[in-house]
């Protein structure tokens, strides 16, 4: 059972919009070429990350989710949504893995494999809000990047190889524009942005996403919500189907369960609070939920991020 709030109907009307209001805050994190044998596992953070690769390959992975890593080759894009851990390696991630200090594999000089991480600070709810509904982490191989991305991809790759005077500063600034492309096309690439993301696409859905998770303890109906998208309830529920492949219900779901699983990660709030904080009367009943939705406990879920 949920609790009663009121409703948030303030939201963003265009796509141009939202990315206008959207913060980035981003800044250079770290830049190297890199040895052989070495890898890298990152601290959870309250700040979202963008990798780039600007020579050769390494690996990817995410702490007790080693089965789904994933390659990456120069002019790849990473983007980590929600600060999660991650492993970067020049090798396939095990479960023997141990990182190492990162004065024994980096070495400037080496550009056989290069990468440039920033770090992007989350200053504003609504940034927030859009990022929690992201995926864990969003991968855009080099040839799958559309518009002027590739080319300032490539602008980095060119300034990391060249290491002129000042190049450190000139990737740095490149930043806060790497991130506003990269967002762009995740939230218009119709190929990426499938379920909540694609939601943001459609000006009556958005809406309703937008207040969800600016209020995801309000008693949130499917009459409700479909009044917020001046929507007819079977309207409504037909634009959720056809946009997101989803039920108004999951879409309710699928933004509670976003909001929780960010709290466990980056708070130490109790599982009373989560669940008051997402709608729910008990924490009881947000367990029942939360494990109906993922397959296991909040408290399950946070020890893997930890």
């Amino acid at each position: 059972m949920t609790k009663t709030t009121p409703l948030s109907t303030e939201t963003p009307e265009a796509l141009d919009q939202l990315l206008a209001q959207l913060a980035f805050g981003s800044a250079l994190h770290f830049e190297s070429g890199f040895c052989d044998n070495w890898n890298l596992l990152s601290d959870k953070s309250d700040k979202a990350a963008l990798h780039i690769v600007t020579q050769g390959s390494l690996w990817m992975a995410i702490p007790g989710r080693l089965s789904e890593q994933i390659q990456l080759h120069a002019g790849d894009a990473i983007f980590f949504s929600h600060g999660l851990r991650h492993w970067l390696s020049d090798q396939p991630v095990t479960a023997q893995s141990t990182p190492v200090t990162l004065q024994n594999f980096c070495v400037p000089e080496h550009i056989e494999r290069g990468l440039v991480c920033y770090d992007i600070a989350i200053h504003s709810p609504l940034t927030a809000n859009v990022l929690q509904i992201m995926p864990d982490y969003i991968h855009l191989p080099a040839n799958q990047q559309s518009g002027r991305l590739a080319p300032l991809v490539a602008l980095i790759q060119e300034e990391a190889a060249l290491r002129q005077p000042g190049y450190q500063a000139a990737i740095s600034r490149l930043s806060d524009v790497v991130v506003l492309h990269l967002l762009r096309q995740v939230l218009t690439d119709e190929q990426i942005s499938q379920g909540l993301l694609a939601a943001l696409q459609d000006t009556a859905l958005r809406r309703v996403v937008l207040a969800v998770m600016d209020k995801p303890e309000a008693n949130w109906t499917v009459d409700n919500m479909a009044e917020l998208a001046y929507l007819s309830k079977s309207a409504f529920a037909e634009r959720c189907h056809k946009i997101m492949g989803m039920t108004a219900k999951s879409l309710l779901d699928q933004l509670r369960l976003q909001k929780s699983r960010y709290l466990l990660i980056h708070t130490e709030h109790s599982l009373d609070h989560i669940a008051d904080a997402v709608g729910y009367q008990s924490a009881t009943a947000f367990i029942r939920f939360f494990k109906q939705q993922l397959g296991l406990s909040p408290g399950e879920y946070r020890s893997s991020q930890s």
